[in-house]
Parts: C-alpha cells; structure tokens; sequence
C-alpha cells in the first residue's frame, strides 16, 4: 500500500468571469508526498498551475502563497498538471491511498474537471473516486471534535512545529504526513494526542476560534 498526501493552492477566478458559476477558484499549484507502508516518505511532486481565468494571481493569494505571475506564466494548464498528477499516483504497483486535509481539494478539483472539461481514465477514476480520503474528518472525528480544527491547531495538538512555508502545497502535504504518521501510530497517538485532547478540551475550544478551526475552505471574493 502507497498512501499519498495532497494539498492545492488556488487562485480566484476573475469576477467578471461566467466561469464563477461552476468554480470560484482555480488551482495553481499541486502538491504531494508518497509514503511507504511505514509512512515514510518516498517521493515527492510538485508542479505550479496556470490559470486561465485570471490573468494574474491576486496580491492576497501572492501573500498568502509566495505564488507569483512569473511562477505559473510557464506552468502547465490544469488538465495537463491534473494527468501529470494522475501518473505520478499511478505509478507503483501497490495499492494506492490519497489523504488531504478537508474535502476542500477534492471538491475544487471535482468542480475544475467539471468546468475545463477534464475526462479521467479509469485507473485515475478509481483512485480518485474510490480512495481519497478526508483526513481531517477522521482525525476530528477520533479527537472527538464537533468543528473542523485547522492544520496547524492539529500539529499543535500532536506537539509537532510546522516545517517550511505554510500555503507551499509541498509543505502543507508534508506536514500533514508528519500528523498521519502520529495519528496512524497508537502510541504515539496515546503519548500526544490524546493526552493534548484531555487538557485542552473544552477548555480553549470555547475560545481563539479563529486560530482553532479550519476556515480555508471557504472562498472569499
């Protein structure tokens, strides 16, 4: 078994555009891990995304992502990054598993395919449809949370610091790796995170909703 971790970044899709109707935002970057069976990482992908709805990425999106127009002005489109994508999966005879963190990614790449008319093959529908799984609604549901946590509220819990740029697709992929190796992990899921739920619960949940719960899925105009 392969268990494969990805993260999006997006761009808005112009306002003016009747696109906005099928999707408000576009992706602009992908970015995965591959972990063995011990979940340890094997191998990596990243490409950036050009969109082609926006002509350039917004100053709030350059901010939060350290994406810029010069970044994606050569990158492949989404149908392209999405089969690229689809091949690196695709490419170890074992059984493949994808985890992201939310179904935000699953639900702009469904929409995407939808709106740029991107028509997967079986092999890609099977994984795609049939093992991508939401790891933050397992790892909430374990934890005993009612509301979405945050990636970074996550980490905190499980006492891990988040390595790199957050909003670097590869890097929120990575970190997400890192809690999936604890949470997959009974001891150390007992030595950190369960003792980390104890003490905080409800203690600060009622408080610092912001820094809390998870608000990326949400696509701002």
């Amino acid at each position: 078994m392969k268990h494969i971790v990805v993260d999006l970044e997006m761009n808005t899709v112009d306002k003016k555009s009747e696109a906005r109707k099928i999707c408000r935002l576009e992706t602009i970057e992908i970015g995965a891990v591959m972990l063995d069976d011990n979940l340890q990482e094997i191998s990596s992908f990243r490409t950036y995304v050009k969109p082609e709805y926006n002509d350039e990425i917004t100053e709030k999106i350059t901010w939060l992502t350290g994406i810029t127009d010069a970044m994606v002005e050569n990158a492949p489109r989404f149908n392209e990054a999405l089969h690229m994508f689809g091949n690196w999966c695709l490419g170890t005879d074992d059984e493949v598993r994808i985890y992201a963190w939310s179904d935000s990614d699953f639900i702009q790449i469904t929409k995407e395919m939808e709106l740029k008319g991107y028509e997967m093959s079986v092999k890609e529908k099977e994984i795609f449809e049939n093992k991508w799984y939401d790891f933050q609604k397992e790892f909430d549901s374990k934890l005993g949370f009612e509301r979405q946590v945050s990636l970074n509220t996550a980490l905190d819990l499980a006492g891990v610091d988040f390595n790199g740029r957050e909003h670097d697709a590869l890097d929120d992929a990575r970190n997400t790796a890192s809690l999936l190796q604890i949470f997959r992990d009974e001891e150390l899921f007992e030595k950190q995170l369960r003792v980390a739920k104890e003490t905080l619960m409800p203690k600060r949940m009622g408080s610092a909703i912001g820094d809390l719960f998870d608000f990326s899925g949400f696509a701002f105009a």
